[in-house]
């Protein structure tokens, strides 16, 4: 039997089975202990055709178990391991790429989870980055990618609308120069801002040039302002909404993010239908980062529960699949569980999917490691040094983690975000609070979303039937067994 099992029971008889490394799941409805006595005679050293001579009349099943790669005669290690080797790791990206662009370090507002420390972010600093820079950042990014591939150029911060000026500028370049240079490639640009500020032309640039929007909004009035405000304590919800309506009645594109905090975690179905009620095309709950890019800890004070986030996701979940849709994570992990799809790592940056660029020009590969010297991949007028990314993907691949190769669920949710396991490695082991939800919202809310999705993909199948001409036990997404 596969190491990576994943089992899942649901009501009287309903098995779903998964090997995370080939993701080929396999849904029973009928049948579970019948598929559990056959599982626990598949020890270690038996072969399938051993097990064919124990269960002559189940050798369907054991097909059907094999080719879902749940059992195998792979060769065992010594340590009884299966003998198949690490997962290969990322390839770098040569069709799509995000690139932020830190137009501006200092920012407008005073939230409680800032993730820009003041030592890594000069965030007193008021200047701004030059046209040049942002321009010969977009053009590296055009120059490692493919014919047909796609640079997300992300204005970030800081707060970028600080510095509109320059954003409409870096737009004209590209628009003008780097866009007719390579015809064959293609620039899309987005917007992370609190929104507190609302140029006279931002509908008319963002309608022109297509520009999506991320704003952060933790909830209603009573909520968001207890976490995003002014410095000095003034609150900042009325003016962000009332960009937010002047954006949606102008037809933009608007996600809302909320950072799960002790402020909002027992009422994430208010935030959900808040987020709703502004016209939010899509909604993102990411649970707060313990720490800083100065690796400074926030107070424990403001960490949320994770047994409320996981049971706030659950009720989420319950929304239907048309509103998981537009639901991170929920949209997240339903779309990465494919046949064959394996996650070393959590997320694209020690690939080299992600680039962020400060307003020197200097390039990092995430923006929590901004301004930590050991993870600067040099600067856009220069060749950029990859070591740090491949340091990274060593350190973060769940073959070699400690506290992931045993995992059965390490290649369908990669790890974890990878700041959290950085900062793990340098010194959250002393702070248990911390350690502990770490832990939590990294291992038990992955699981809790993934079972979800993964029960999700198996009523689709079960409501879609077997297509024309194909068999119950190969229907739909996962496979039915009638055991």
């Amino acid at each position: 039997m596969t190491e990576n099992l994943i089992a899942l029971e649901r009501g009287a008889d309903q098995l779903l089975l998964a090997d995370s490394f080939h993701l080929r799941p396999l849904y029973v409805q009928r049948g579970r202990e019948r598929v559990k006595r056959l599982l626990a005679a598949a020890s270690p050293g038996r072969s399938l055709k051993e097990l064919l001579t124990v269960f002559p009349e189940d050798a369907a099943l054991i097909r059907l178990l094999r080719d879902h790669g749940i059992l195998s005669d792979t060769p065992l290690n010594r340590d009884g391991r299966q003998r198949r080797g690490f997962a290969a790791a990322p390839v770098r990206p040569r069709d799509r790429v995000t690139l932020y662009l830190l137009v501006g370090e200092s920012c407008n507002l005073t939230c409680i989870y800032c993730l820009n420390g003041p030592q890594t972010y000069r965030k007193d600093n008021r200047a701004g980055m030059s046209p040049a820079v942002a321009w010969r950042s977009v053009a590296m990014c055009l120059e490692e990618l493919e014919p047909g591939g796609c640079v997300e150029v992300a204005f970030f911060g800081g707060e970028p609308l600080l510095h509109w000026p320059v954003v409409k500028e870096v737009i004209r370049g590209c628009e003008d120069r780097l866009k007719p240079a390579q015809p064959d490639k293609h620039i899309h640009y987005h917007l992370t801002s609190n929104l507190t500020l609302s140029p006279p032309d931002l509908t008319e640039w963002v309608a022109r040039y297509d520009i999506t929007i991320l704003c952060g909004v933790d909830g209603p009035p009573e909520i968001h302002d207890r976490c995003r405000t002014y410095p000095g304590g003034g609150p900042s919800h009325a003016r962000t909404a009332a960009t937010i309506g002047r954006l949606v009645r102008a037809g933009a594109r608007v996600t809302l993010r909320t950072t799960i905090t002790s402020a909002n975690h027992d009422c994430l179905d208010r935030v959900a239908a808040h987020h709703a009620g502004l016209g939010a095309a899509s909604s993102l709950f990411v649970p707060v980062r313990p720490v800083n890019s100065d690796r400074d800890f926030f107070p424990e004070a403001i960490l949320p529960d994770p047994d409320k986030i996981i049971a706030a996701a659950r009720q989420l979940g319950r929304w239907g699949r048309t509103g998981k849709a537009n639901l991170f994570p929920f949209n997240d992990f339903s779309g990465e569980i494919r046949p064959g799809v394996r996650h070393v790592v959590a997320c694209g940056a020690p690939a080299g999917a992600t680039y962020v660029v400060r307003v020197n020009g200097d390039v990092y590969p995430c923006i929590y490691l901004v301004g930590q010297e050991q993870y600067r991949l040099g600067n856009v007028t220069e060749r950029l040094d990859r070591r740090p990314l491949d340091d990274m993907l060593q350190a973060l691949h769940v073959d070699h983690r400690e506290g992931c190769r045993a995992c059965a669920w390490r290649y369908a949710c990669g790890g974890g975000c990878p700041v959290m396991n950085l900062s793990r490695l340098r010194g959250a082991e002393s702070r248990p609070r911390v350690v502990e939800y770490s832990q939590r919202i990294t291992c038990d809310l992955s699981r809790a979303l993934l079972a979800d999705s993964l029960w999700g993909l198996a009523d689709q199948a079960r409501d879609a039937g077997p297509a024309p001409g194909e068999s119950q036990a190969h229907a739909g997404a996962l496979s039915g067994c009638r055991a």
